[in-house]
């Protein structure tokens, strides 16, 4: 559908007359992002994760006057106008109608608009402006860019706040060890809360339980329905509420099919969609074989603890698997090779860390280690972890206890979750 010249400036109007005026918290990985690249940056992650007050963040660090035109294509009117050419359009329009000198463009779900991807290679390719897009879409994203875009953009991915965003928000600052000692009382008191709540930033300022379900639905909706066209959905809710019950554990394809009588391939492309939306993450076994690794079952984790406590009631219940998410997903945000690690004679640990050939770091994770069984099993299993990967270091991160063993010539610290979160490896 023709787009029309008003019309165009509605929407550039609405989007960018109040940028700068609201209040936005920071987030660490503004810091991160190479701004000196010529590189196309795309922002990826959940929806409500984020990405616009990043990408209002970066336009204020940026001090941008009127060189930038930022638009959200989840605007109402993209729904019949989102077409590749209206990249373009709104460009040309915003230099027509505004004038100045645009240098910079940031372009929130640009999985909105149909082959996107040409759109901005061509506007790449031109070398006149600095872009930044966001996407809800892993896959789509990854993929697009991967072909159009190959050598010619810069990936970064936001989940909801770690703990220590989290703290900032509830306007808590933590700048040193000796922040940690004298404000461990209350920062102990809200990591209870970050570990019910989690961290999708909305929630988190009006801690709404509701709030998080209303997300769910949104993805499962949004990013998952509409995008896939699937046809049952309750089935394919069913399994998203399944698969965030049972974060921290082996879930099977085929565990799936037997409990909801669907076909494998359908349950296999449920499971691809959830990971998509990123509502769901894998983690693999390692293994030295590909074959192997590629084979052995996967261990699932939610994408925030506060939205699958809101959504499934089986999972709040295990605080365990709770902290075990949270380290997940601190690993996730900061890791590249992430793996759980069953020993040779079929121990496990949560997480092996490695760090392109060499090994990094062994976590296991557990609430508490009372009773003199339960403290054997998780050291036991890390010990021998330790030896087969030759690592002199290890971690057994639990809700509250702190402890350093030394045995054999290695050195296993406990340490509770919510200094471990605040803390560098």
């Amino acid at each position: 559908m023709k787009t029309s010249r008003e019309d165009l400036i509605k929407v550039i109007d609405f989007w960018n007359t109040n940028i700068g005026s609201e209040e936005l918290f920071g987030r660490e990985l503004v810091e991160k992002i190479n701004y000196k690249s010529k590189e196309v940056i795309d922002i990826l992650g959940p929806r409500r994760s984020g990405k616009s007050s990043i990408l209002k963040l970066i336009i204020s660090r940026l001090g941008l006057g009127g060189d930038f035109l930022y638009i959200n294509f989840e605007d109402p009117y993209f729904i019949k106008h989102n077409g590749p050419e209206v990249v373009e359009d709104l460009i040309d329009v915003f230099r027509e109608h505004y004038g100045g000198n645009l240098k910079y463009l940031f372009f929130d779900e640009i999985q909105e608009v149909q082959y996107w991807e040409k759109a901005i290679r061509k506007l790449r390719d031109k070398g006149e402006y600095k872009i930044f897009v966001t996407g809800s879409s892993l896959s789509l994203l990854s993929r697009e860019m991967s072909t159009a875009l190959t050598g010619r953009h810069l990936s970064y991915m936001v989940l909801p706040l770690d703990f220590r965003e989290f703290l900032f928000f509830k306007k808590i600052s933590i700048d040193s060890k000796k922040d940690l000692v004298l404000k461990g009382r209350l920062i102990s008191k809200k990591f209870d809360e970050y570990l019910s709540s989690g961290g999708f930033p909305e929630a988190v300022i009006t801690g709404s339980q509701e709030l998080l379900k209303e997300y769910f639905y949104d993805i499962i909706q949004k990013d998952i329905i509409a995008r896939h066209q699937v046809r049952d959905k309750d089935a394919l809710e069913k399994t998203a509420v399944f698969i965030l019950s049972n974060s921290g554990k082996i879930v099977s394809v085929e565990s799936i099919k037997d409990a909801f009588s669907l076909s494998f391939r359908s349950a296999d492309l449920y499971v691809e969609y959830l990971k998509d939306a990123f509502l769901v993450f894998e983690l693999s076994q390692f293994s030295f074989s590909l074959k192997k690794q590629t084979k052995a079952l996967k261990k699932v984790y939610a994408v925030d603890t506060g939205l699958a406590w809101a959504v499934s009631f089986k999972f709040s219940e295990d605080k365990g698997r709770m902290l075990e998410n949270l380290v997940y997903l601190h690993l996730r945000a900061r890791e590249s090779e992430i793996y759980y690690y069953r020993t040779k004679n079929r121990k496990e640990v949560d997480f092996f860390v490695k760090e392109k050939t060499n090994p990094k770091i062994l976590i296991q994770v557990a609430w508490s280690l009372d009773g003199v069984e339960k403290r054997e099993r998780e050291l036991d299993g890390l010990m021998d972890a330790m030896n087969e990967t030759g690592l002199k270091e290890g971690f057994i991160l639990t809700y509250s206890e702190e402890e350093t063993i030394k045995k054999d010539g290695k050195t296993v610290y406990i340490f509770p979750v919510y200094k471990w979160l605040l803390e560098d490896m």
